[in-house]
């Protein structure tokens, strides 16, 4: 383990503490752009802590925060921040929630980091050395037959889609539905790709092509470690401008992206 994804681990860890010792005690400060996400203090309280912390040891690197925006700096690296991915839940009160840290060079993800608080378990992974949780070595999925694959879909902001790509997502969504073992959505990326790369799942699709990667990243190195294919609908990934985000174990990917391509 490498000083720096030794760094990020413990500094998930530090805001993890923050989160469960805040927990229950959140407060909205602002809806978004798209009115469905939510910034809380709590949110804000772990993200300056985070910062604080990446500007002391490494201050001359960037950082971008999920609400706070980016931070200039004269390195080559940068490092995204995402202080409570599953604020939603987090504020009702359901402990399904995760700090993501990940650290972002040459238009890829070098390393990243997902902590879960309530549940205490961590996921890391660093370029080239392979994908952990709690020290345990983890491997994609073996299955390579669509219909016995376990499909994880992300649907946010489809209320902002024109009526034609609103029909597009749904004659998707039942294609799926229709070709593959089963199909889940919990509007938590990063719990389903550590759960891709434990072999919980056998792929991820984006199906309204909101989601963005750089919202996704660290958890896109834990699955590419553990053996994920990562690419867009065109089958290709192109850095922070992927869209329609397809990840799976590799063994169906061409399969997944031959059925859902059929579908316009």
């Amino acid at each position: 383990m490498t000083k720096e994804l030794k760094f990020a681990t413990n500094l998930a860890k530090d805001a993890g503490k923050i989160l469960m010792d805040e927990f229950g005690k959140a407060k909205i400060l602002k809806t978004k752009a798209d009115k469905r996400d939510v910034c809380t203090n709590v949110d804000l309280k772990t993200e300056q802590m985070i910062i604080g912390k990446i500007k002391e040891n490494y201050p001359d690197h960037k950082i971008y925060g999920e609400e706070t925006g980016k931070t200039n700096g004269e390195s080559d690296y940068t490092w995204i921040i995402d202080p409570i991915d599953g604020t939603r839940y987090y504020i009702s009160g359901i402990k399904f929630f995760s700090v993501s840290i990940a650290l972002w060079k040459d238009n890829e993800p070098i390393l990243g980091v997902v902590y879960f608080p309530a549940l205490d378990e961590i996921y890391y992974a660093e370029k080239g050395k392979g994908a952990f949780c709690d020290k345990k070595k983890l491997k994609v999925s073996s299955i390579s037959n669509l219909k016995d694959s376990i499909i994880a879909l992300d649907i946010a902001c489809s209320n902002k889609l024109e009526l034609s790509e609103k029909k597009t997502t749904t004659r998707r969504l039942e294609t799926i539905f229709a070709n593959t073992y089963r199909i889940r959505l919990f509007g938590l990326g990063t719990f389903v790709l550590c759960s891709i790369a434990k072999g919980g799942f056998e792929g991820y699709f984006d199906l309204t092509g909101k989601e963005k990667v750089l919202d996704l990243v660290a958890g896109i190195i834990i699955a590419k470690e553990a053996g994920a294919k990562i690419t867009g609908l065109d089958g290709k990934y192109l850095g922070k401008n992927t869209s329609h985000v397809v990840i799976t174990n590799g063994k169906i990917h061409n399969k997944f992206l031959e059925l859902i391509n059929s579908i316009s």
